[in-house]
């Protein structure tokens, strides 16, 4: 059974995410979101201190639902697997990628690629590695986003693999 706090920190997410497939990012209120989620103002300040802070959680929590129901970890071993499985899933996550564009936040992403790969380097060069791969995992994913996501997960995994 979930808390009542993660319950309202999901409410507050989804109901800033609804308002901003109807309006503007920016001109979005915290009285907005909270009328939306049916909260008070307390409880949105109890766990967030911004909107884009809000995001963060959102892109955190279903980073690791994906990450915990797909069982899939970054290894190089298996990288095109990983790719396929990856770009799936953000596919299936493109309206929210779009909104954060809109939104000028669409580096929120990079940020959760840098989390996820920095946290498997064990040293400096590892470190450099896991960067390059995050930073070309962002870029890739980025114009993909923004040319409509055109070719499908493997097609993208197959030009990824290539520059790699």
């Amino acid at each position: 059974m979930e808390l009542k706090s993660e319950l309202s920190k999901k409410y507050i997410a989804e109901a800033l995410l609804y308002l901003m497939k109807k309006k503007d990012y920016h001109s979005i209120t915290n009285k907005d979101i909270t009328d939306k989620a049916g909260l008070s103002h307390i409880t949105y300040y109890r766990h967030f201190k911004s909107k884009e802070e809000v995001i963060k959680y959102y892109l955190d929590e279903i980073t690791q639902t994906f990450i915990e129901q797909k069982k899939v970890n970054y290894h190089p071993d298996h990288f095109e697997d990983y790719l396929i499985v990856l770009f799936t899933h953000l596919k299936e996550k493109e309206e929210i990628g779009l909104l954060l564009y809109k939104a000028n936040l669409i580096y929120l992403i990079k940020d959760e690629f840098d989390k996820i790969f920095y946290d498997k380097a064990k040293n400096i060069k590892e470190q450099y590695h896991y960067y390059f791969v995050s930073g070309g995992l962002y870029n890739i994913y980025y114009n993909w986003l923004i040319n409509g996501c055109k070719e499908s997960p493997k097609e993208i995994a197959d030009m990824f693999m290539n520059f790699y």
